[in-house]
């Protein structure tokens, strides 16, 4: 569905939204935009993905899907000329950019000679000369917002290793942000004589029957995203995938038993019924079977007519709630989004209660993603809050963009503490506010964009607190002091104290450039070690600047607050 997109230069830059900031150029902005809207990663991964700038060969950016074996090798031209049309020109180019990543010797020889230090370090932390080795497919994405020429058409025909998402394409399988209404574009799968069983229950008609995996992959919404609008993963092909689908599309000897292997679809239908010999449905959505249709559309050139799957159509409306627990229990038997999991935990719904009794109106917790908020101002989910609570209390800053381990493994090490409270939270949502506030203070915005950039920040203020004996209070009971001077104040408090922190954080940044050792966020954030180094350098500087009155601390903010002045 196309919705409201436009991408024609310069409504374009209107879509990248947050790409889009003070030193990022615009193509490096429009490669960003699309590998969050269409590739599905979060932020972090999209911008770890990303080297385009110069000296970098032609290769803008590189993802690595372990799932598939695949190397995504991505390059962007943002045409300004809305009459302009891609040609085979820029293809060919592209087609001698990907010669450069064939082997391991052409690797190497690359990352030895470039000067584009994204580029060079992509290449070892991908471990792509490796890869390469292994066995790994390389395939090239061009993204372009102009339309493909018949030239480009043909080259692309020519070309099974490079994928262009042109105009066109970006427009068609345009899935606009937040929407979830199911597909309403009519299905017909033919059974060849197979039995589909049908029963009922007092709720909803069943149909189960094998479906033909070609009929399948050609279902609308099935590249976009849309089609698995209900379906909890919301992964869409980036969590784990069976390896074990892709051999058996691959052996196609083996696709009579594809019956046998694989667990099959749950789709859920508004409309369905069974006539001559054909299933019919509208009005659908895939709520459990992501991974299996993700990887057959993957694969679908070696699909053949002996490839079916056991399909189960539920004809329910997706918005009714008995559609809510079909999805949930049909899920449960495979690896689902563990925040989901944990949404009904006696810890999440504690927390929650807590908040609608505490700071009604004000603050509502978001446990389950759609859930209606009880009219506060604020909503603040319960995944935001276990990052903050791993920035700030567990000092887990490096760890704030791995979404996969907050409801999982540290799970119980973030919320499991009887010092995790309602107000405790929006205590630590304030002082997050600060952050984001004080981020326009950072000189090199590219860096302030950076989402771990934040939980750093975040961590940083923690550790100036903390050198302070009022500040080492707040850290064990924010509640008394929140409650005495007010979130309004405590606010305007850690503005202040960041203001100092960003004045030593900009140097630091500055001194490195001098010295030709640039700080390398994407990757320093990420290590344990070099946060702790960095936060080692900062807050003894800060300290001497509150000792000669050039900074400020936690109880001298106070004290301004108690006199009126704050």
């Amino acid at each position: 569905m196309a919705g409201n997109l436009v991408l024609s230069y310069p409504d374009i830059l209107k879509n990248f939204g947050p790409h889009l900031v003070q030193g990022r150029t615009e193509s490096r902005a429009f490669l960003g935009w699309f590998l969050e809207h269409y590739f599905r990663l979060d932020e972090t991964d999209a911008q770890d993905s990303i080297c385009d700038g110069p000296d970098d060969k032609g290769v803008d950016g590189i993802y690595v899907d372990g799932n598939l074996e695949r190397i995504d090798v991505f390059q962007t031209k943002l045409y300004q000329n809305d009459k302009r049309t891609l040609g085979d020109t820029a293809l060919k180019e592209f087609a001698g950019t990907l010669d450069q990543l064939r082997t391991r010797e052409s690797i190497e020889h690359l990352a030895s000679t470039t000067g584009n230090v994204e580029l060079r370090e992509l290449i070892k932390d991908t471990g792509l000369a490796t890869l390469v080795e292994k066995g790994y497919k390389m395939r090239g994405v061009f993204v372009t917002n102009s339309t493909a020429d018949k030239n480009a058409a043909a080259y692309i025909q020519s070309r099974s290793d490079i994928t262009v998402f042109d105009g066109e394409a970006l427009e068609k399988i345009w899935v606009p942000p937040g929407e979830s209404a199911p597909v309403h574009t009519e299905m017909k799968f033919r059974l060849d004589g197979h039995t589909a069983i049908q029963y009922k229950t007092p709720d909803a008609t069943v149909f189960v029957a094998p479906l033909l995996a070609t009929e399948l992959v050609a279902l609308t919404g099935l590249q976009s995203g849309e089609l698995f609008a209900w379906n909890v993963r919301q992964a869409l092909g980036r969590t784990k995938v069976n390896k074990a689908i892709a051999d058996s599309v691959a052996e196609q000897a083996e696709h009579k038993n594809f019956l046998l292997y694989h667990n099959g679809l749950t789709i859920l239908a508004e409309k369905a019924a069974h006539v001559d010999d054909h299933l019919l449905i509208d009005g659908y959505t895939v709520v459990n079977g992501c991974q299996s249709l993700t990887t057959l559309f993957e694969h679908r050139a070696k699909i053949t007519d002996e490839l079916r799957l056991l399909a189960r159509i539920i004809m329910l409306p997706p918005q009714n709630e008995l559609a809510a627990k079909i999805t949930r229990h049909s899920n449960n038997q495979n690896s689902i989004s563990a925040r989901d999991l944990q949404s009904n935990s006696t810890i999440q719904r504690r927390l929650q209660a807590e908040f609608r009794s505490v700071l009604s109106g004000q603050y509502d917790y978001e446990i389950k993603r759609g859930e209606t908020s009880n009219g506060a101002k604020i909503v603040i989910t319960n995944e935001e809050a276990a990052r903050l609570l791993l920035a700030f209390d567990r000092e887990q800053p490096w760890s704030c963009h791995q979404s996969y381990r907050l409801f999982d493994d540290l799970h119980s090490e973030i919320f499991g503490r009887p010092e995790v409270t309602a107000m405790r939270i929006a205590a630590l949502h304030v002082l997050f506010t600060a952050v984001i506030d004080s981020l326009s203070e950072i000189k090199d915005q590219l860096v302030a964009n950076y989402r771990l950039t934040h939980y750093f920040l975040l961590y940083l203020l923690r550790q100036a607190i903390a050198v302070d004996p009022a500040g080492r209070d707040f850290i064990e009971r924010p509640d008394s002091l929140v409650q005495s001077v007010g979130l309004e104040k405590l606010l305007g408090l850690a503005k202040n104290i960041l203001a100092d922190l960003i004045v030593d954080f900009n140097a630091e940044i500055a001194e490195r450039i001098e010295a030709k050792n640039p700080f390398d966020h994407k990757r320093e954030l990420k290590s344990p070690t070099a946060v702790r180094t960095l936060a080692k350098q900062l807050i003894p500087s800060y300290e001497k600047a509150i000792r000669r009155d050039r900074a400020t601390s936690f109880s001298s903010e106070l004290a301004k607050i108690s006199a009126g002045a704050g």
